[in-house]
């Protein structure tokens, strides 16, 4: 089952400096339950990490790399619009509301990471309702 990552936002859930392993671990613990992630990155994500790195994630999960001057939301939004698929990430999109009425808040799932390292999320990840 697909679910979507928004590892943009993702990146920042530690705090206000990137840090390049926490995508890794929430796709992880995805991988675990059974769930495809896709993690989708805004174009920025090269000043933070090398080609390698990205590479490296691909042999765990789709990654989507926006192209400049393209959001990532915008391209994460479409794709789950499509497949009303759940999103993982701590932004609630709202300046895209009005671009994408059939974003519902239930498809939004927010995370963290707790003591440990362990992720944890908002609520039970389930496919999007129709």
């Amino acid at each position: 089952m697909k679910i979507m990552l928004d590892g943009s936002n993702i990146l920042f859930w530690r705090g206000e400096q990137a840090q390049l392993e926490l995508p890794r671990e929430v796709a992880r613990e995805l991988v675990s339950r059974r769930f495809e992630p896709v993690l989708y990155f805004d174009h920025s994500i090269k000043q933070y990490a090398e080609q390698e790195y990205l590479d490296d994630l691909l042999h765990l999960v789709d990654v989507v790399v926006a192209p400049r001057g393209t959001p990532a939301d915008k391209l994460l939004l479409e794709s789950a619009q499509q497949g009303r698929v759940q999103i993982v990430s701590n932004d609630r999109f709202r300046d895209w509301r009005s671009h994408y009425p059939r974003l519902r808040g239930d498809w939004l799932v927010t995370g963290s990471i707790k003591k440990g390292g362990r992720v944890s999320f908002s609520k039970k990840l389930r496919p999007a309702p129709l």
